[in-house]
């Protein structure tokens, strides 16, 4: 919890004027309650009876449904407010598990209706959720210290919640766990109803496409983001399965997240606090290392580089992640905050759906995915190197 304090330090003053805390602590909840689950989502398929490439199909179709969703849950930003679509991407979320908990082998009727509630909760929380986030940051020129701090609490909840859900796991069952994750869940909206005067509306016009996209530097951001959208989709979906596949055991799973969340808080505070000439350096150092790991993922074949890649891979991941977050929170802080979090979400969910598009034709889907995942940080690190901010300004 001290993490949780330091993270209101600089901001206490304006927060306690506001509801802005009651938003802050439903996310905490929200975030322990996913993470609980989450990370097991693909195993649970595998377990309840589904093949590893129906899983495959299983994203593909929740990516595909989550892309044109992104802008009705911009629209219903503009017409109810940021509180109201997340208290109902909340409740979308809620459905998704009792979904899970009710899915049989081969009901693909239910298991379509489960990934369409996945794509509004995604669409609908996310969108919302990153546009309060820009709104309410303080540092409009330099948002770095406040995405490092949001960050490390999504991470607490994000390293605790996966140690409980694999001790339930363990020691009680599956149902039990979506059980105890949807409480958790309908929990977490109680806040926003408490909350009585939040301006969570857009007030300017929103930009068109094309005057969104009026240069190449705001592009570029985005470019990266769908390149790193593979990587990030690879670890986390493709790579649970893979050592799940390897070891037959639910702990090789569930140790996952909360190796990457240790690393995670132990290095992000340190990147945020990076200034912003060196921001590029870091991007692209990050990038190439996390190709690297994917590289030595397909060539090394040992139980204990497994896990040790899984740290790795999250400490070079935040070089790359928290500067361009801040790139594109900045930005959109500018020109247009609704927009910018619309289009970072359907950025990283359009990716998805050529990624597993690709997937679903292929048999060898995990060397294929490492070999998609490494090219993707390759391309994110050479835009990075060759159209560089600086190289961009000259």
């Amino acid at each position: 919890m001290q993490l949780f304090h330091i993270f209101h330090q600089n901001r206490l003053r304006r927060l306690i004027h506001s509801d802005f805390w009651l938003f802050e602590v439903s996310v905490w909840l929200h975030t322990f309650a996913r993470s609980m689950v989450t990370i097991f989502v693909p195993i649970f398929l595998l377990q309840i009876g589904y093949s590893i490439s129906e899983v495959i199909v299983y994203y593909l179709i929740f990516n595909l449904i989550d892309v044109p969703l992104n802008f009705v849950a911009r629209n219903f930003v503009k017409k109810i407010g940021a509180r109201w679509v997340i208290i109902l991407g909340s409740i979308a979320s809620v459905a998704f598990f009792i979904g899970i908990y009710n899915l049989k082998s081969d009901a693909w009727p239910l298991l379509i209706l489960i990934a369409f509630l996945a794509a509004v909760y995604d669409t609908f929380y996310w969108v919302a959720h990153l546009y309060l986030f820009m709104k309410c940051s303080k540092n409009d020129d330099n948002v770095s210290g406040d995405t490092s701090k949001l960050s490390i609490i999504q991470q607490i909840a994000s390293f605790l919640a996966p140690l409980l859900g694999a001790l339930i796991l363990i020691y009680l069952n599956r149902s039990f766990l979506i059980v105890v994750s949807i409480l958790i869940l309908i929990i977490s909206i109680v806040p926003l109803f408490m909350i009585k005067d939040f301006k969570d509306k857009p007030i300017r016009k929103q930009k068109t496409f094309r005057e969104f996209f009026h240069n190449w530097s705001i592009t570029r951001d985005y470019v990266i983001s769908a390149f790193r959208a593979i990587s990030n989709t690879s670890e986390r979906v493709i790579w649970p399965l893979f050592l799940y596949t390897l070891f037959k055991n639910i702990e090789s799973v569930a140790v996952l997240p909360m190796i990457i969340s240790l690393t995670a808080i132990m290095f992000t505070y340190f990147v945020g606090k990076t200034v912003m000439e060196k921001r590029e350096s870091l991007m692209t150092v990050g990038a190439t290392i996390v190709a690297l790991i994917w590289i030595l993922r397909l060539v090394i074949e040992n139980n204990a580089f497994y896990y040790i890649s899984v740290f790795l891979m999250g400490l070079f991941s935040i070089l790359i992640s928290l500067p361009l977050d801040s790139y594109i929170f900045e930005k959109g802080e500018k020109l247009d905050t609704l927009s910018a979090s619309t289009y970072r979400n359907t950025t990283h969910m359009s990716a998805n759906v050529v990624f597993f598009g690709v997937l679903i034709l292929l048999v060898n889907v995990f060397d294929i995915s490492f070999v998609l995942a490494s090219l993707s940080m390759i391309f994110v690190a050479s835009i990075i190197y060759f159209l560089g901010e600086k190289t961009l300004k000259t």
